[in-house]
């Protein structure tokens, strides 16, 4: 559905501490469906796991992974409490979207990596297929088994961010802006550009947690990699909804059941 007549979508700048406060804000609505929340996302990862011969599916995976938890975030972000069914028919309702930004973006970086990155001698097809460094039967130390099972999610998510801004093709907000907002791709890709551009300091901030934060969790804590989905999926939205929508604050009820905007701390 688009954007109504007469909407003007005009993306700001937000306020100071912008990373700080979309984090607190972030973990807040993961709490209101942490369980089944989490519990999607680790099924994906472990799909990525089992397809861990298929470099460009195991991207799409991902993608999808991070695009839903972003939806998810939004569903959340009400007054009324929302049950895994609503969850999973929303979900339902943006799954051709979902699927394309990720057909996309994968192929894209694809693309750019068989054209541009690749060693020559390694063939183009390996993009597609790859039987190099496989898992065919986890380590006996549990905290190695995680590791080998979860590298492949954390992988994909530290690589995430860079097709999410592939020049000319995809911007950080242009998935919310054309699911939540109802823009076509390429308005979207324009306005959710500038609204990067004006908050360069945080989107290079979260940049940063794309690619620091997997290799931590893997490192410390590899049952972390799926929180993390959701963590980063969630501070996008938060991020979007500011900059966007210009709500500082995740959505509320108080006791008469309307909804409140929640205090800033």
């Amino acid at each position: 559905r688009g954007p109504d007549a007469g909407m003007i979508i005009e993306p700001r700048q937000a306020g100071p501490g912008a990373l700080r406060r979309w984090t607190r804000l972030a973990f807040r609505l993961i709490a209101r469906g942490f369980g089944y929340w989490l519990g999607l996302v680790l099924l994906v990862c472990l799909w990525m796991f089992a397809g861990q011969r298929l470099p460009l599916v195991d991207g799409m995976l991902a993608l999808t992974a991070f695009f839903a938890s972003i939806l998810i975030a939004a569903k959340l972000d009400r007054p009324e409490r929302t049950s895994l069914t609503e969850v999973l028919r929303m979900l339902r309702e943006h799954a051709i979207e979902i699927l394309l930004f990720a057909a996309v973006i994968s192929i894209a970086g694809a693309i750019i990596w068989a054209l541009l990155l690749a060693r020559p001698e390694v063939p183009w097809w390996t993009v597609l297929y790859s039987d190099r460094n496989l898992v065919t039967e986890p380590s006996d130390n549990w905290f190695l088994a995680l590791r080998q099972i979860f590298v492949y999610s954390a992988v994909a998510l530290g690589l995430l961010f860079f097709g999410l801004n592939i020049p000319g093709l995809t911007s950080f907000f242009q998935f919310p802006c054309t699911t939540l907002l109802g823009l076509p791709f390429r308005d979207a890709y324009r306005i959710g550009a500038i609204g990067q551009i004006l908050n360069l300091p945080a989107i290079l901030a979260i940049g940063l947690m794309f690619i620091m934060l997997p290799v931590l969790s893997l490192l410390l804590l590899p049952l972390l990699v799926p929180v993390l989905y959701c963590f980063l999926g969630a501070l996008t939205y938060v991020g979007f909804r500011e900059i966007f929508l210009g709500i500082p604050d995740n959505r509320l009820a108080d006791r008469a059941g309307a909804a409140v905007p929640a205090p800033s701390t």
